[in-house]
């Protein structure tokens, strides 16, 4: 575990939750609104730290083949399908609640089953439409893109990382992004650049390649020295800010994703060695506790949003923004925990553990029929039993 990182996790998954605060009004709160507007970010964070740590974790073992890609697809939905189910059945509670009666839900049962199923085997954010890749619990779109980055991981690995043709060629791949954002037509955006899958994956591939540069120790000199490491982290950091204050100086369609790889790959890479003052204060327990939840947070954080927004108008509670959004974190910090200890971790073990019981596992026995036994006086030896042409 590289713990500045796993720290990190929870510094973004708070700027996701404080972008879909959206009750809070820009014009009362112009500072929180312009801080917390590019919160959106936080995914691409996200997929090209996934793509770093799973290269970091992974490379050589899928290439010495210590782990098969069986293993590797297994140990992926351990991580991510119990709370992601666990969830997904808390938004269909909400949803239910929020139509009027049952008959209105189910007014169309055919693409209500479609829409749940598409969700619940995370295949959502293939469909260029609002109301699936956003549908029951909204930031599972995201979840759905990792899937596919999980599927596509070994085969990555196994063409294009022994021959290094990453580090010799990728930069084509990430020049073809922004130049495809320049040819396609704005209403295409979101739906495509940033919620798709099938271009999402270079987020992911950039976090690959940049472990590459990482593993080979391509400017390790940079952060030998505290000082030299804290200055590092301190310039990352700097020109993440800079990149914010500028956003509005460059297109929506570029800000989705290419936009932010360059202050995304220095922080990575920046606390990736660990070695500065401020990555000793993100190795510290608490803030490596509340990167170990993040996830939990990040998948449970909105539905809290709902659930209290719909109670606040119900009942007019009258309760600030400032109340209400406090509120909203600490449940989602509390349940957080919950979910992470009670749900996350044992469903990942439970998986694991079942999967090892199989007989898919590796030196799983393998069933064989019963065969009549072949009295020995009739045994033919084997040299004469085939045929020499």
């Amino acid at each position: 575990m590289i713990k500045p990182l796993t720290s990190l996790r929870f510094l973004f998954a708070l700027m996701v939750f404080c972008s879909h605060l959206q009750f809070v009004d820009g014009n009362e709160y112009p500072t929180f609104k312009d801080v917390t507007g590019e919160g959106f970010i936080g995914v691409s964070f996200f997929f090209i730290l996934s793509g770093f740590i799973l290269s970091l974790n992974y490379d050589d073992k899928l290439l010495d083949r210590r782990v098969t890609f069986r293993e590797f697809w297994v140990a992926r939905i351990a991580r991510v399908y119990p709370l992601h189910l666990v969830t997904l059945l808390l938004a269909v509670g909400l949803v239910i609640d929020w139509a009027p009666g049952w008959s209105e839900f189910f007014v169309d049962p055919a693409a209500s089953t479609v829409m749940f199923l598409s969700n619940a085997t995370l295949i959502h954010a293939f469909i260029p439409v609002n109301d699936y890749f956003f549908s029951y619990n909204s930031p599972s779109w995201s979840i759905s893109d990792e899937m596919f980055f999980y599927f596509a991981f070994p085969f990555i690995i196994t063409l294009f990382v022994r021959n290094k043709a990453l580090l010799r060629y990728g930069w084509l791949l990430f020049l073809a992004v922004p130049v495809v954002m320049n040819l396609s037509h704005d209403d295409g955006y979101h739906r495509f650049m940033y919620i798709n899958p099938f271009f999402r994956i270079v987020d992911f591939v950039v976090g690959i390649t940049l472990h590459q540069v990482y593993k080979r120790g391509y400017l390790r000199g940079l952060y030998k020295s505290k000082l030299g490491a804290t200055l590092m982290e301190l310039l990352a950091f700097g020109v993440f800010g800079v990149a914010v204050y500028f956003r509005g100086e460059v297109a929506m369609g570029y800000r989705y994703s290419a936009y932010y790889w360059l202050p995304m790959v220095l922080i990575i890479f920046s606390f990736a060695h660990q070695n500065g003052y401020l990555s000793a204060v993100f190795s510290t327990r608490i803030w490596v506790w509340l990167g170990e939840i993040s996830f939990s947070f990040y998948l449970i954080h909105q539905l809290i949003i709902r659930y209290l927004l719909t109670l606040n108008d119900r009942h007019a509670l009258g309760a600030s923004n400032w109340v209400l959004g406090i509120t909203m974190f600490v449940l989602s910090l509390g349940l957080s925990y919950l979910l992470h200890r009670f749900v996350e971790l044992p469903g990942n073990r439970y998986i694991k553990a079942r999967y090892k019981q199989s007989r898919f596992a590796p030196g799983a026995p393998l069933s064989v029929p019963a065969v009549a036994a072949v009295p020995v006086v009739a045994a033919v030896p084997v040299a004469e039993a085939i045929p020499v042409p």
